[in-house]
């Protein structure tokens, strides 16, 4: 995995974490909930961003899929490229006669 992966991961990670974190301090304090409701503008752009990791997640994974796919392709082609160059050295030289001293 690549550097910027693990550490897009990690952001990842913190976010959901600290979703957790505040999530279980709100467990019973009802009256602390209450007193967030000026805060809410605030919430949304952080679950803003955490939509937008998640999106840009599976945005990056069908690139690297989208590659992978590509270079497999490629690799397959040069293969098969390879086998009939070999298979056409093979006939030249079943082909070619043997010269007397041969035998």
């Amino acid at each position: 995995m690549s550097k910027n992966r693990v550490i897009f991961y990690i952001v990842f990670a913190a976010f959901h974490l600290g979703a957790f974190i505040f999530t279980v301090a709100l467990d019973n304090d009802t009256n602390l909930l209450f007193s967030m409701v000026s805060w809410v503008p605030t919430f949304k752009w952080i679950t803003f961003f955490g939509l937008s990791l998640l999106i840009a997640d599976v945005i990056w994974s069908w690139i690297i899929n989208r590659d992978s796919k590509k270079e497999k392709e490629a690799l397959t082609h040069e293969l098969n490229t390879l086998k009939a160059k070999l298979f056409d050295l093979q006939e030249a030289a079943r082909q070619t006669p043997k010269s007397p001293s041969q035998h």
